[in-house]
C-alpha cells in the first residue's frame, strides 16, 4: 500500500510539473482574456478613447452603448489600416535584449442606421448599429538571454521520489523525466536512489528564451439606442467577442563552456505552442444625460462576459543533447533526442469580471470638447470551470493574485475649421496585481487629425503605449525574474460615409 501511495504522489508531482511548464488553463489565461485594451476607429483612438459621453462614434458603442443615441445621420465606417510597431526590451540577470516586430490588422468596421422616432412624441430618433471593434490586441514579441541557473532545478524537484533503478518502468517514469535523466539534465544525489540535483548546478550556463504572441479579441456588436428630446440618450449593446490567441515560446539551456564538457550535458531546448479559440457573449447598458448644452454625463454597465467553450490546443517538443564516449579511447561524440507531445486539447469555461464606468464631456462653442472617463474592473472576480477538471486551486490563485483595476481616460478635439479637426488623449491603466507582486500598469498617449464634410470623412491617429511587467521563464522558485518593458507605436486610418 505504501508503495502504491508513493507512485500516486509521484504521478501527481509530474502532472503538476507539466502544467507549470505549459502555463495554460490557469490564472494567467483568466487575466489574459479578461483584460481589455479598447481599440477602434482613428478618431476614437486619437482622442484618448474617451468618447463615452461625447457619443456619435462607432467604437464608443463597445464602451457606453448610449453613444449610439447621439447619431443624427446614418453612417458606414471602416478602418482598413492599423500598423503596430513593437519595440521591447527584456533584461535578465543584468543582460538587456531588444526585440521588435511590425503587425497589421483591421481595427473596426460597422454601420449605424438613424431612423425617425415615434411621431408626435419627444422620442426623436431610434438608432440601430452593427459591426465589430477590436477590444484586445495580443500581438507582441520579446527575447531573453543571460547567464545563470538551469531549468534542471525544476526537473530535479519534479523527479524527487523517483527511484532511478525503476527507470524502465513507464508507469513511474514519464518519457520527459526519463530523457531528463538520460541526457544529464538531472543526476542522482550521492548515496541516494530517489533524490536529484541539476547536473549543471552552480555552473554558469547560457539561458535563452523567446516569446511571440499573435491574435486578438474582436467583438461583434449589435446595438440599439434612442434619443429623448436631445436630453436623454439610451443604448444597449449585445457583444459577441471572439478570442483568437496563439503563443509560440522557446526556452533553451546551453552548455557553451568547453571547460564543462565533462558534465556530459550539452543542450536542452523546449518549443511550445498554445492556440486558444473561443466565442463569448455579454450585455452592455448605457445612459447619457445632457442637462445643459455644454455638458454631458454618462454611465455604463457591462455584464461579465461568458466564454462557454474555451478551446486550448497545446503542442510541445523537447530536445535533449549530450556528450558521450564513443570508444575505449574516450573520444567524445554527441547524442540527441527529440520528444514530441502534440495535439493536446483542453476545454473549459471562463467568466470575466463585470465593468462599470462613468463619463463626462464639456463642449466649447460647438467647436471643441474635453472629455474624461473612469472605468473599474475587479479581476479577482474572473472564474474558470470545467466538468473534466477541478479549477478550485486556479480560482483561488485568481483571487489571491489579482484585484481591482482603475482606468482613467481623457481626450480632446478641436475643430480648427469646418472640415479639419485635431485630437489628443491620454490613458492610465493601473496594475491588475495585488500586493505589488508584479507591475502591469500601462500609459497610453495619442494624437490625431481628421477631415470631415457633410457626407464623407477620413481620420488618422497615432498612439503610444508603454508598460513594464515581470516575467519568469519557468517556475519562479527556480529562476530569477525577467524585467520586460513593452513599447508599442500604432498608426491608424479610418474612412466613413454619412447619409
Amino acid at each position: 500500500m505504501n508503495k502504491f501511495l508513493k507512485k500516486i504522489n509521484i504521478l501527481v508531482c509530474l502532472i503538476a510539473f507539466i502544467q507549470i511548464s505549459m502555463n495554460a488553463q490557469n490564472e494567467v489565461d483568466a487575466l489574459r482574456f479578461s483584460e481589455l485594451d479598447w481599440q477602434g476607429t482613428a478618431r476614437f483612438m486619437g482622442a484618448g478613447r474617451a468618447f463615452g459621453a461625447v457619443g456619435a462614434e462607432f467604437s464608443a458603442l463597445n464602451v457606453n452603448p448610449a453613444a449610439i443615441g447621439l447619431y443624427k445621420k446614418s453612417e458606414v465606417t471602416f478602418s482598413p489600416v492599423t500598423i503596430s510597431i513593437y519595440k521591447n526590451m527584456s533584461t535578465y540577470n543584468g543582460n538587456p535584449v531588444p526585440a521588435q516586430a511590425i503587425k497589421y490588422n483591421l481595427n473596426s468596421a460597422g454601420i449605424v442606421l438613424a431612423v425617425p422616432g415615434v411621431s408626435s412624441t419627444l422620442w426623436k430618433k431610434i438608432q440601430i448599429g452593427f459591426g465589430y471593434n477590436r477590444i484586445k490586441n495580443f500581438n507582441n514579441t520579446f527575447s531573453i538571454e543571460g547567464r545563470g541557473s538551469t531549468i534542471g532545478y525544476e526537473y530535479a524537484h519534479a523527479a524527487e521520489g523517483l527511484d532511478y533503478r525503476d527507470i524502465d518502468n513507464v508507469k513511474i517514469w514519464s518519457d520527459e523525466m526519463y530523457y531528463a535523466y538520460e541526457y544529464w539534465l538531472i543526476s542522482p544525489k550521492e548515496g541516494s536512489f530517489s533524490s536529484y540535483y541539476p547536473t549543471m548546478k552552480g555552473l554558469d550556463i547560457l539561458q535563452s528564451s523567446s516569446v511571440t504572441q499573435t491574435g486578438g479579441i474582436d467583438e461583434m456588436i449589435f446595438s440599439l439606442g434612442t434619443n429623448y428630446d436631445d436630453k436623454l440618450f439610451l443604448g444597449a449593446t449585445i457583444g459577441v467577442p471572439f478570442i483568437n490567441f496563439t503563443e509560440n515560446r522557446t526556452y533553451m539551456d546551453t552548455n557553451d563552456n568547453r571547460e564543462y564538457e565533462n558534465y556530459h550535458f550539452i543542450k536542452f531546448k523546449m518549443n511550445e505552442k498554445l492556440s486558444v479559440r473561443s466565442t463569448g457573449i455579454n450585455l452592455k447598458l448605457g445612459i447619457i444625460y445632457q442637462p445643459v448644452d455644454f455638458l454631458r454625463v454618462g454611465v455604463a454597465f457591462h455584464t461579465p462576459t461568458y466564454y462557454g467553450n474555451v478551446k486550448d490546443i497545446f503542442d510541445r517538443e523537447l530536445h535533449f543533447e549530450k556528450w558521450e564516449y564513443v570508444d575505449t579511447l574516450f573520444h567524445k561524440g554527441t547524442s540527441s533526442y527529440n520528444l514530441i507531445d502534440g495535439g493536446n486539447e483542453f476545454k473549459y469555461s471562463l467568466t470575466t469580471p463585470l465593468r462599470v464606468m462613468a463619463n463626462v464631456a464639456f463642449f466649447i462653442a460647438q467647436r471643441a470638447f474635453i472629455s474624461a472617463e473612469y472605468e473599474f474592473a475587479d479581476y479577482s472576480m474572473a472564474n474558470m470551470f470545467s466538468v473534466d477538471y477541478n479549477f478550485t486551486e486556479k480560482n483561488k490563485a485568481i483571487k489571491n493574485k489579482y484585484g481591482a483595476c482603475h482606468i482613467a481616460r481623457i481626450g480632446a478635439e478641436l475643430n480648427v475649421s469646418q472640415v479639419f479637426a485635431i485630437r489628443v488623449g491620454y490613458n492610465y491603466i493601473s496594475s491588475p496585481y495585488k500586493n505589488e507582486i508584479n507591475d502591469g500598469s500601462k500609459h497610453y498617449a495619442s494624437a490625431g487629425f481628421g477631415f470631415r464634410t457633410n457626407h464623407f470623412y477620413s481620420d488618422f491617429a497615432y498612439a503610444f503605449t508603454i508598460s513594464k511587467e515581470k516575467y519568469w521563464m519557468y517556475d519562479p522558485l527556480f529562476v530569477n525574474e525577467v524585467n520586460n518593458q513593452f513599447i508599442t507605436h500604432r498608426i491608424m486610418l479610418t474612412m466613413g460615409v454619412r447619409f
